[in-house]
């Protein structure tokens, strides 16, 4: 069954409505009509199977059928803090790593980044890697959206905690893997924070303010990797040894 998302205030009507692209890509691109059934998802970790009741170009009836909630959102709580590259690989990155299963998504203006956000536009940057991310989240089977947070300074990023109970800072300079790191740790961490670098990594300044703010430096392996392949690296690497990718 193909999958949409609804407004948390609709899902508990009566007749919830769907509108917006979603309503468009029911009536138009899929040609869905009354009777058919599909899944909504409120980002709330459920979703729900529905029928469709009815249907214009613009609005689209349904009645939900049953709810359920899949074991499809990640075990551990991990923010990618992502040194500011061009907007084609940030793009990608939040639909890969959407899929990979983070929950937030910091962009973070780093000494080394090439590319400077326009600070007019930043609000609809914001807006399609949110719309990336939803079609990432339908994409994958996931029911809740990663959070999209405003651009930060490296400093800025270093020095707020976001409840995170492990920080990690991955520098190309560094030798101890991630693997055995961890091994001196008592306990598994539930909310984790990682920072990449731009394509120039990060600075040994950087580095070391990272470091006096309680992050553990970590090696992603003897190879130089490009900036947008270490994400997706780490990543993955932190969902197998702390969350569900075993």
């Amino acid at each position: 069954m193909k999958r949409f998302f609804i407004a948390p205030s609709e899902i508990i009507k009566a007749s919830p409505v769907i509108d917006g692209p979603d309503a468009h890509h029911i009536s138009t691109v899929f040609r869905l009509k009354p009777s058919d059934h599909i899944i909504l998802i409120d980002g709330s970790g459920t979703e729900y199977e529905a029928e469709i009741t009815h249907v214009s170009k613009k609005k689209i009836t349904v009645t939900i059928v049953r709810n359920n909630t899949p074991a499809t959102e990640p075990l551990i709580k991990l923010l990618i803090g992502q040194g500011y590259l061009k907007d084609k690989k940030m793009d990608m990155l939040v639909r890969h790593l959407t899929e990979l299963g983070i929950t937030q998504w910091l962009p973070v203006l780093s000494e080394y980044s090439v590319p400077k956000p326009d600070i007019k536009k930043i609000d609809s940057k914001m807006q399609r890697w949110d719309a990336i991310a939803k079609e990432a989240v339908k994409q994958c089977r996931r029911t809740r959206v990663p959070e999209i947070l405003s651009p930060v300074t490296f400093q800025q990023a270093v020095e707020e905690n976001f409840g995170a109970d492990l920080k990690i800072i991955f520098y190309e300079n560094e030798t101890e893997p991630l693997a055995k790191t961890i091994l001196l740790m008592k306990e598994k961490p539930s909310n984790i924070i990682a920072l990449l670098g731009p394509e120039g990594g990060f600075s040994n300044k950087e580095v070391e303010l990272a470091k006096s703010n309680g992050f553990i430096i970590a090696s992603l392996g003897p190879r130089i990797l490009r900036a947008e392949t270490a994400s997706l690296s780490a990543c993955t690497i932190i969902q197998h040894l702390f969350g569900d990718m075993c």
